[in-house]
């Protein structure tokens, strides 16, 4: 979903160059990325029965490093007309292997305002069960952590000062798993 679909003249963005993926456009001066396919991504926050958040990690092009992240994807970059329930549950178990009974959203927003038209719905994964294998697709090399809720600051903290970058996404998702807070 793109706010950005006309500058404030209500003229169209011009595209300045279309990759497979993204595109870069130029509305009223103001350069920004946008999806070319796929809507909203979605970011999962899940804690299993016994407290432990699922976080994972893979190496991203962009900053030259493995990243610690919570599972996330894009809603219907598959199956057009998917939900973001239905990507939510799809995503957490290729990246996982853990299946979700619920899915509910927390927060909606801008990932990179100005930088990206990009918005997140950011969603709590419950009633989860291990049924495969993690990984990710065949294009992703993702490893897989179930840290206890109690130790996730110090583990994140330790993974930090060995130059493992951890995105901001992560704490927000732990905001709502320790606040048990809820849209």
């Amino acid at each position: 979903m793109a706010l950005a679909d006309s500058n404030d003249a209500g003229e169209a963005p011009v595209i300045m160059v279309a990759g497979r993926f993204l595109e870069l456009v130029n509305a009223g001066g103001w350069e920004y990325v946008r999806r070319i396919k796929g809507d909203w991504p979605v970011g999962i926050l899940a804690v299993t029965d016994d407290r432990r958040i699922l976080l994972i990690s893979q190496y991203r092009v962009p900053v030259g490093k493995e990243v610690i992240e919570i599972p996330a994807g894009l809603v219907g970059d598959q199956e057009a007309g998917e939900s973001w329930v239905a990507a939510a549950k799809r995503e957490l178990l290729e990246e996982t292997g853990y299946q979700a009974q619920f899915v509910e959203e927390l927060a909606a927003g801008p990932t990179s305002a100005g930088l990206t038209s990009e918005m997140i719905r950011l969603v709590r994964a419950t009633g989860l069960k291990k049924v495969g294998v993690p990984g990710g697709d065949a294009t992703e090399q993702i490893t897989v952590y179930e840290v206890p809720l109690a130790e996730v600051g110090g583990w994140l903290a330790e993974r930090a000062s060995r130059g493992m970058p951890v995105d901001p996404k992560v704490y927000a998702a732990l905001y709502f798993a320790v606040a048990g807070l809820a849209k």
